[in-house]
């Protein structure tokens, strides 16, 4: 059953990932762009962790295994640069200019080589099970998330920004149930996907809001 759970968010997912691709269409915008390489990783973790039991501990699924932590490590700090461009488009002051953008540009990649060094160069992979799901885990893992709890907090600041800029609360009940769930994923495997998927649609629903002209300037 929570196998089916894990197919269900990578297809609710990768409905999401045809409203983001229409999106960037219609909007051209770098943040789109990053925001689509994030929710393809967040697509492929639910897929494999959906098929796991399906096909069994092996060579295959732990082949298949190995670009879940890459892309987790390479991709999901750029949510940092997602909330700074979503920042820019309400027209944030903090966010304004380039000096700020460029240190939080440091900041994701710093968090990348971080992950990296985490989740592949010292990637140890061992079968583990949950419910009826069956997924190869990074034996290695010493201590929570680090890059995918501070790109969290960078997405809550935006979302309080977004609240106190343009009265817009989503990106922050997005960044706050992200938070939430990812805390308590430890105890409940899937929660903390389910998070990642209200959190991609709250940005998504952030992004697609019409701006006022003039809005990225405006105090």
């Amino acid at each position: 059953m929570v196998s089916v759970l894990f197919g269900l968010v990578a297809v609710a997912e990768i409905a999401l990932l045809g409203l983001v691709i229409v999106l960037r269409r219609r909007q051209p915008d770098w943040t789109l762009s990053l925001l689509v390489l994030v929710v393809l990783a967040l697509i492929y973790d639910n897929a494999v962790v959906a098929i796991g039991s399906t096909l069994g501990e092996g060579p295959l699924l732990r082949a298949l295994s190995f670009p879940r932590y890459v892309t987790h490590a390479l991709l999901v700090p750029l949510l940092i640069m997602v909330a700074v461009g979503l920042g820019r488009r309400y027209g944030v002051r903090f966010f304004a200019g380039r000096a700020v953008p460029a240190a939080f540009g440091v900041l994701t990649l710093l968090l990348i080589a971080a992950g990296a060094w985490a989740d592949i160069l010292t990637l140890e992979l061992e079968p583990t099970r949950y419910a009826d799901t069956l997924r190869y885990t990074n034996a290695a893992a010493n201590g929570p998330p680090i890059p995918a709890i501070i790109a969290i907090l960078v997405m809550i600041g935006a979302g309080v920004a977004l609240l106190m800029r343009a009265r817009w609360p989503w990106l922050l009940v997005g960044g706050m149930a992200m938070f939430a769930a990812a805390g308590a994923g430890a105890a409940v495997l899937w929660l903390s996907n389910l998070g990642e998927l209200v959190l991609i649609v709250t940005v998504w629903l952030t992004a697609a809001r019409p701006q006022r002209r003039g809005a990225l300037v405006a105090a």
